[in-house]
């Protein structure tokens, strides 16, 4: 009884609260030695460029054109007989060749059927005759480049119309023709206009400033037909008759043309001017181009 007693009076053991100084101590990161982070940057870095190559590699493996075969091995003859064929096969082609003299005689084709249609044209053969060597087309041959191409010429109206073939080499991006080299191909047709279906294409021949507007891209292995004509001045042909001068100021001279009479020059300042188009053989419009020539420029 006693010993209950005293255990319910004793007073409660209490222990002194004691501070923990590591506990209740705020919590720092451990910072990791600066060489240890340029480590990290140095494998963030050399990852990104290792993904960065191996994306471009595949998209160049992917977009990348087929391979081109090299001008004058044995596939690239097959390729370009091969075009000669679909090149020919064409409407355009086949309408101007019934409407065309031959290349080597001024005797018309025979037309299909016994049908004789007017000869108002002439076929003339661009970057093949030993006049065209080396030039600009003739640089640019092969499937890779300007493989084939048939030119028709009409000597009334002074109108070219060419078929050519642009090919793989031709492309600035994969896929689409180089503007420089559309560009090459309008210098290249207008100055045979300016020069005329024969002769030697001269530095004069070249138009002074070209300029070419592009309506849509142009694809490259592919056919185009590029019409080119006279802006300025039309064609004699076309051309009014001039009215009787009032002055007697005329020489005796002046019952001759302008093409056989030496005495008459251009007027000074005078400018040809050529326009030409480029279509794909759906007759969408590609690209559009005015070449400009000085006077004496015109000498066929």
């Amino acid at each position: 009884m006693f010993r209950a007693r005293y255990l319910l009076n004793r007073t409660p053991f209490n222990v002194a609260p004691r501070s923990c100084r590591h506990s209740c101590a705020p919590f720092t990161p451990l910072e990791l030695p600066l060489q240890s982070k340029f480590r990290w940057s140095y494998l963030w870095y050399g990852t990104v460029l290792s993904l960065g190559v191996v994306t471009g590699l595949g998209a160049r493996h992917f977009a990348a054109p087929l391979g081109l075969t090299e001008s004058g091995s044995q596939d690239d003859i097959r390729i370009l007989q091969s075009l000669d064929t679909d090149i020919d096969k064409l409407d355009i082609v086949r309408k101007l060749r019934k409407q065309s003299y031959s290349v080597h005689t001024d005797v018309p084709l025979s037309s299909a059927a016994g049908l004789e249609a007017p000869k108002v044209w002439q076929e003339i053969a661009l970057g093949k005759s030993g006049m065209e060597k080396g030039g600009l087309l003739d640089s640019m041959s092969g499937t890779r480049g300007l493989g084939v191409q048939r030119a028709f010429y009409n000597p009334e109206t002074r109108e070219m119309v060419a078929v050519v073939w642009i090919g793989g080499g031709l492309a600035g991006w994969p896929g689409v023709a180089h503007g420089g080299a559309i560009a090459t191909i309008f210098d290249e047709v207008m100055a045979r206009m300016v020069r005329g279906p024969n002769g030697n294409i001269e530095e004069v021949h070249r138009p002074s400033s070209l300029k070419v507007t592009y309506a849509k891209p142009t694809y490259s292995l592919d056919f185009y037909v590029l019409r080119a004509t006279f802006a300025r001045p039309t064609p004699p042909q076309t051309e009014h008759v001039p009215e009787p001068e009032a002055e007697p100021t005329k020489t005796w001279l002046s019952w001759l043309s302008s093409q056989k009479d030496m005495t008459k020059k251009s007027e000074p300042g005078q400018m040809i001017e050529i326009i030409g188009t480029l279509e794909n053989v759906k007759g969408d419009l590609c690209v559009r181009a005015k070449g400009t020539f000085a006077a004496p420029a015109l000498v066929g």
